[in-house]
């Protein structure tokens, strides 16, 4: 789980492109970073007109982190509010294809369909559904990519402005009709008791310093109520509620409250935060049912993309690591070859001594062999002899040095013999005695074994 995401909103008018970068932790979302940049001067008189000064990205989008989200006017979008009889949001993303590809002037394969949940009860909700065209969404997109920034979420601009005002400023219960009139938004919600039932375009008004198209704009609000009526039954309108940046003429507010009754409020879009800071936090508390125009491909690409960056990342770093053992194995490698080499110098240094001493010591061990006569033939026979019993006789007397006295014989009884190979045994001369078998009429053989001389290894 990550404790800490950012998320990046996007937005422009006619006179700047504003952005704000928030932190979201598990507590809060606080702003990191905001900011603005002018748009170039000639921008607007380009025909047509792009749908972002995608050059004023240049020298601002090392700023941006995390999730970057952008807008696009209500004028680009096609929006209804549907009432569907369902709460499963398989069957509302089906509902709302299929009635939004009805109205649409674009077929389904050219168009970015998506909804945002209003409100829900048991078995109902309603819903806003937006389709704006592929086209525009994959123009959007382009401008971004020429300065090397990838949008990840792409909002409606009402919805961020609403979401704004239904937390940053009270909206009166009852049926009310808000307006909104900012550099790139001129839009009408009508909301009854808190719950949008309707947003619809003002764009082709925009000029609403005209007298004709404040007859045009008036129009359309009372054509927007009747159709509600069909649909929601008549409903007497408590005030008419208008956002601005711009100063709103009085012919206007004259005409407006000739045509409707209600109180008409006016207020200062500019006291509410801005656009860029309200789709930084929808994009930060995203929840299922929200308004996401980004193709899914779009997605899809940018985790290749960061996957691919990742294991190129890792690789290299493996590779690195790779060499760095190589690197330090062979270095050990030969300092231990070196170590090898001046051992088998020394060696073969004193190779040649050691021989020599070898030799001599083996050549001496030979003669202390030789010259040693405590256990001589003689000095063995004397014992064999001295320890004889009264009528027994050695007839053969083998003598193989430092090995074994081998001796056979007669006389005696059994007894006498046996005693005469016990006494054989316990002399300090010999190291035990062996193969000893008496034969018929009382003949004997019997094997002493001398103890084995001293190797060079021996003390």
């Amino acid at each position: 789980m990550l404790f800490r995401t950012h998320t990046t909103g996007i937005h422009y008018t006619d006179e700047i492109v504003e952005w704000v970068v928030l932190r979201k932790t598990r507590g809060e979302t606080e702003t990191l970073r905001e900011g603005s940049a002018p748009i170039p001067q000639d921008f607007l008189e380009q025909e047509p007109t792009p749908l972002f000064p995608a050059e004023v990205l240049a020298s601002i989008h090392k700023n941006f982190r995390g999730v970057v989200t952008v807008s696009l006017p209500s004028s680009k979008l096609l929006m209804r509010v549907l009432e569907l009889p369902s709460t499963d949001p398989d069957e509302i993303s089906g509902m709302v294809a299929l009635q939004m590809d009805q109205i649409s002037p674009f077929p389904a394969d050219q168009l970015c369909v998506s909804y945002e949940l209003l409100k829900e009860s048991e078995n109902h909700s309603r819903v806003l559904a937006v389709v704006t065209p592929r086209t525009s969404v994959d123009e959007l997109g382009d401008l971004f990519k020429t300065q090397k920034v990838y949008i990840r979420s792409l909002d409606a601009e009402i919805m961020a402005w609403w979401s704004l005002l239904i937390v940053n400023a009270e909206v009166p219960k009852g049926r009310v009709i808000l307006i909104l009139k900012e550099h790139t938004e001129f839009s009408l919600i009508v909301v009854d008791d808190g719950v949008p039932v309707c947003f619809r375009s003002l764009e082709l008004f925009h000029d609403f310093t005209n007298e004709a198209v404040q007859h045009e704009i008036v129009e359309e609000i009372r054509y927007t109520l009747l159709s509600l009526e069909a649909e929601y039954g008549h409903r007497q309108h408590n005030s008419i509620e208008f956002w601005s940046e711009a100063e709103i003429p009085q012919t206007l507010i004259d005409l407006l409250g000739t045509e409707f009754t209600g109180q008409i409020n006016l207020h200062d879009l500019g006291t509410v935060p801005s656009l860029a800071e309200g789709l930084a936090l929808r994009s930060a508390e995203r929840k299922t049912h929200h308004v996401e125009l980004v193709p899914r491909e779009w997605i899809e690409l940018q985790r290749l993309k960061r996957f691919m960056r990742i294991a190129s990342i890792a690789s290299i770093a493996i590779m690195t690591i790779w060499l760095a053992v190589i690197s330090i194995t062979g270095t050990v490698f030969a300092i231990r070859t070196a170590a090898f080499h001046r051992v088998q110098k020394e060696a073969a240094k004193y190779s040649e001594p050691a021989r020599a001493a070898q030799a001599a010591r083996e050549e001496m061990l030979s003669l202390e062999k030789y010259a040693d006569h405590s256990r001589s033939a003689l000095e063995c026979l004397f014992k064999i002899t001295e320890a004889l019993p009264n009528g027994v006789k050695i007839s053969s007397f083998t003598y193989t040095k430092g090995k074994a006295v081998r001796l056979s014989g007669s006389g005696g009884n059994s007894d006498s013999i046996y005693d005469y190979f016990q006494k054989l045994g316990a002399l300090e001369i010999f190291e035990g005695v062996e193969n000893s078998r008496i034969i018929e009429n009382s003949r004997f053989s019997i094997t002493a074994n001398l103890p084995k001389p001293k190797t060079e290894d021996q003390p």
